[in-house]
């Protein structure tokens, strides 16, 4: 996803290091920011338990993070005071260990909370520190424990680690995303958000999970770094979003927005606000409408740019969603006087989403899938939204218990959003999967004569389908294909259809994605499969028409003849007889059962020495077969093809005076041999004779060989595979 570039001028004053500078200076920033917050965590002092808060408000602990801890000290038991040898205890009050004080609604109690902070750091820090417990009997009962000076970086619960991981991969993103684009001002704006994302989350992440108390003046000045990092992120990505892909405020704007989230900063730590819970949530409710507004701007002035309006689509879905989650979890409840909805180094861990968002957007991973994963994503983002906003009204609004509350919510969003978000999105994704109606469309223009009415066809059915801005002729591809990021889509040729180009799915309101590519790959292979079944039949019935006039020339012609030589009128009967037969065998091309062979060379040998016999010719017949050999119809009429036109050709060109038959059977082949007295033929007859060629085809297609000589009287040697059949009973 490539940022747009807001501002050539430069970055930082017109400097502009070099990648690995920038990325150098990021780690070392992401590596000393760390070691600030492990050692202000590790130098606190440390009495090794856990700390929650019971069901009536009361802190017990929860479990023992040290070898050495008294034993009389059980999980469970709860802390009533804290105190040192020779002075009053501070009894414990559940605003103690308040993990985010920015949710305390009024400055009053943030100011309680905070001198309250400073009192039992002080204890914290002496050389004994005396608890004062009840056990599980509620019996009290006190027991003196040594703090540590520092604490054990295992103590640290996975909070921590979540702050630290998120806050450093979101500038290191951001640093990676400026070192690629430097000479983008929005580039800048976006390793600005990552950098106040750190510094919010690095602060946040020392005092959220520290042990029961840190010093109230470290605390102050942490508040006060995490409130900063935290309005700079949101400043930043409001400026982003002014800038890209497009500019739409003048150059002065960017300086306002972050004047102002000065000034909210200043005014905040003077307490000037209503509310404490206003001066801290309220600029981050304002910055996440701002920046959903200019995310609306910014797809409808790239309305005609299908390729940024999915990348600003795809970025802005995870801005929307990370921050989303953050304002709506913990900023919207406590501006309502509502409880957070989570931790906040939860919702870190949430933010983190905008810049894996981001670095798959950077990498063009799928960009040409973005609108159908933004649609998804951001629809199930909704769909959870309001899970929550209809399970809190049902508790709150409605005062219904809390497990059929959820229970209705849940039900109501099966039953009435995901039908309605289905619906949706089978309008907007376009191009229907493919049907019957498309199947008989694609086999009508295959079916159509090639030339321009077909490809005409062709192109109204993909225009149909994809609504393309443009579809041109394009240069040759193997398969359907995305190109330019989902720009255009390429469509392969066949035969006849040239291969396309279509630019700008959906009239260019859209890319093309994965599921167009699928789409338009079984077009084709249908297309080809349709083409290919056209030309197969074609072909056969071009072979069939080859196979009939064959069939004409050697056996009807054959038969003729006879009837022309024969001088009794009753045999000429007999010959035009078996000659309607034979033509009516041609014509319905029966392949019945097999047939006899010895009962095929009999008929053979009466038909060819009665023929002979009438031009004054004799025959030599040996046949060395099996009485129980059947084969099929097919060889049977191949058989008796060849040896009427051997017959024929002796008769009317050889000058023979006779024709010498040889047929064996052995090893599941048959051998014939056809051999005339006559004058033979010269070798170019073997090229035009068409009946030479059609006995020489008819062996062919049986799998045999065929050997035709003419020097020395004409000469015929054939072999066939047996194909065996069952004789007729």
């Amino acid at each position: 996803m490539a940022l747009a570039s807001g501002s050539h001028s430069g970055i930082l004053l017109g400097i502009r290091p070099s990648p690995i500078v920038i990325l150098t200076a990021a780690l070392g920033i992401a590596l000393l920011a760390t070691g600030i917050s492990l050692y202000l965590v590790a130098s606190q002092s440390w009495l090794g338990v856990k700390l929650g808060l019971d069901t009536d408000g009361a802190v017990v602990i929860e479990s023992l993070q040290r070898a050495d801890i008294p034993i009389q000290i059980m999980p469970g038991d709860r802390l009533q005071a804290i105190g040192f040898p020779g002075s009053e205890p501070i009894a414990l009050q559940p605003l103690d260990i308040t993990e985010e004080p920015d949710t305390l609604e009024t400055y009053d109690l943030l100011n309680t909370f905070l001198s309250r902070q400073e009192a039992l750091s002080t204890i914290l820090a002496q050389p004994i520190v005396v608890l004062h417990l009840r056990n599980a009997r509620d019996e009290p009962y006190e027991a003196a424990v040594s703090p540590t000076d520092g604490r054990a970086l295992s103590s640290l619960p996975p909070e921590y680690w979540i702050q630290i991981a998120v806050g450093i991969a979101g500038m290191l993103i951001g640093a990676w995303i400026l070192a690629l684009r430097r000479r983008d001002a929005s580039a800048l704006c976006l390793f600005l958000t990552g950098l106040g994302l750190m510094i919010s989350a690095l602060a946040s992440s020392i005092y959220t999970t520290r042990e029961l108390a840190i010093q109230g003046e470290l605390f102050r000045v942490l508040g006060f770094i995490n409130q900063s990092g935290t309005y700079s992120f949101g400043a930043a990505l409001i400026c982003l979003f002014l800038n890209y892909p497009n500019r739409i405020v003048p150059r002065g704007v960017p300086l306002l927005i972050w004047t102002v989230s000065l000034i909210w900063i200043v005014a905040n730590q003077f307490q000037l606000f209503p509310s404490q819970a206003a001066g801290t949530y309220g600029l981050m409710a304002i910055d996440f409408a701002l920046i959903g507004i200019c995310i609306a701007i910014q797809i409808y002035l790239s309305r005609k740019n299908p390729l940024a309006r999915a990348a600003l689509g795809w970025f802005g879905l995870f801005v929307l969603c990370g921050t989303g989650v953050f304002v709506f979890a913990i900023a919207a409840p406590l501006l309502l006087g509502l409880e957070p909805g989570m931790s906040q180094g939860q919702a870190f861990g949430i933010i983190l989403l905008i810049y894996v968002g981001l670095a798959l957007g950077v990498a063009r991973y799928r960009l040409f899938d973005l609108g159908t994963w933004a649609f998804r994503l951001g629809t199930y983002f909704l769909g959870a939204l309001l899970l929550i906003g209809l399970d809190a009204f049902l508790i709150y609004g409605v005062a219904i218990e809390r497990a059929p509350a959820f229970g209705i919510a849940l039900l109501t969003v099966a039953l009435i959003y995901l039908p309605f978000r289905d619906y949706l999105g089978r309008r907007l994704r376009g191009g229907e999967a493919l049907n019957s109606s498309r199947f008989r469309q694609i086999v009508d223009i295959a079916l159509t004569r090639a030339g321009r009415e077909q490809t005409g066809e062709w192109h109204r059915l993909l225009n149909d389908y994809f609504n393309p801005l443009t579809l041109e002729s394009a240069d040759w591809s193997a398969s359907a294909a995305l190109i330019d990021d989902g720009l255009a889509l390429m469509i392969p040729g066949h035969r006849t259809l040239e291969p396309l180009k279509l630019s700008y799915a959906n009239g260019g309101r859209r890319l093309f994605s994965q599921q167009d590519a699928e789409r338009a790959q079984e077009l084709i292979d249908l297309m080809r499969h349709a083409l290919d079944s056209r030309d197969a039949h074609e072909q056969g019935v071009k072979q069939e028409r080859g196979r009939i006039a064959r069939d004409l020339h050697d056996n009807i012609g054959a038969q003729l003849l006879r009837t022309l030589h024969s001088n009794d009128p009753q045999r000429k009967d007999a010959i035009v007889g078996e000659t309607l037969a034979d033509l009516r065998e041609i014509i319905s091309n029966a392949q019945g059962h097999g047939i006899g062979l010895d009962e095929i060379l009999a008929e053979l040998r009466f038909e060819t020495d009665e023929r002979l016999a009438l031009a004054g010719l004799h025959l030599e017949w040996a046949a060395d077969c099996s009485s129980a050999t059947a084969v099929s119809a097919g060889l049977a009429h191949t058989l008796r093809s060849i040896i009427r036109e051997a017959a024929s050709n002796t008769i009317r060109h050889a000058r023979a005076t006779g024709l010498k038959v040889e047929i064996s059977e052995r090893q599941n082949r048959i051998d014939l041999l056809i051999i005339d007295d006559g004058i033979g033929f010269p070798d170019e007859t073997l090229q035009s004779s068409r009946g030479l060629n059609n006995i020489n085809l008819r062996t062919l297609t049986h799998g045999g060989s065929v050997a035709i000589s003419g020097r020395n009287g004409a000469r015929i040697e054939a072999s066939f595979p047996m194909e065996r059949s069952a004789v007729n009973g």
